[in-house]
């Protein structure tokens, strides 16, 4: 196998403890490499909610199959080692063997077909529908496409409905799906970058929206793949931002939203 040698990457192993070293070796064959977006810092996880999702996933995939490895490789997207550039256009991307992804579905599909114990795929047209527009709600008026913020809430309001109606703890069931790991990193964006630049909070009466956030948080696979605050208000930031705040959000000690409304809580326990 070829050695590609990626000098400024930091690599994480299944534990999720940096260590600098080379991108592929020798006798990697079976070992999954995941390259995600790097933080400002250039080696951190940044935010990206499609990095997240594949992390995510990996991270199910290793709770369940014994002998599945993997490592994850963070990658300046501003300057990306021209090693990285030859296998790859665009971030996520997945290596295991001579196989290389970087669609995200590709990646579900393979991850089940190749690690059978658990099956992170499944057909659920009703609940995939309901969620397929709030991303994009969110982008639009983050991005000033529109200023009207109802659009995004009301796509919040027929999530936290159709959870209410079907009373599951995830959106297709009672088991942790692929749409659970592609919905939560984007309501975890939506949470953080909403509030801090738009001054527009998932409303607390949501209470079936945010009992399924909440469920994100309880699970340790979650915390592991999330990236900070900062990271995610970093990667929605407008250019108009004074160098001020922005040179603040790079300097402070890394924050994680992983609560929930006490109202809510108390609800549900």
């Amino acid at each position: 196998m070829q050695v590609i040698l990626l000098p400024r990457s930091i690599l994480y192993t299944n534990q999720l403890h940096p260590i600098p070293r080379s991108l592929l070796t020798d006798g990697d064959d079976q070992k999954v490499h995941l390259f995600i977006k790097a933080g400002r810092d250039g080696r951190s996880k940044g935010a990206c909610p499609f990095c997240h999702d594949v992390f995510l996933k990996l991270l199910i995939k290793c709770e369940i199959e014994n002998d599945f490895n993997f490592d994850v490789i963070t990658i300046n997207r501003k300057n990306p080692p021209k090693e990285f550039k030859e296998i790859s256009k665009k971030l996520p991307t997945l290596v295991h063997g001579d196989i290389f992804l970087n669609d995200i579905d590709d990646i579900e599909d393979y991850l089940d077909s190749s690690f059978t114990n658990y099956k992170l795929s499944r057909q659920d047209s009703e609940a995939f529908k309901v969620q397929s527009n709030v991303f994009t709600r969110f982008t639009y008026l983050i991005k000033d496409v529109t200023n009207n913020p109802q659009l995004l809430l009301d796509e919040l309001e027929k999530i936290n409905t159709f959870l209410r109606q079907r009373g599951t703890k995830y959106m297709c069931g009672n088991e942790i799906t692929g749409l659970d790991c592609s919905l939560w990193p984007k309501l975890q964006h939506i949470r953080v970058a909403a509030d801090y630049l738009l001054h527009l909070s998932i409303p607390v009466e949501y209470s079936s929206l945010w009992r399924y956030l909440g469920s994100a948080y309880e699970h340790e696979a979650f915390v592991k793949s999330c990236p900070s605050d900062q990271e995610i208000v970093l990667h929605w930031i407008r250019h108009e931002t004074s160098p001020k705040e922005y040179l603040q959000l790079t300097k402070e000690e890394p924050k994680y939203s992983l609560d929930v409304p006490i109202a809510v809580y108390k609800h549900f326990h």
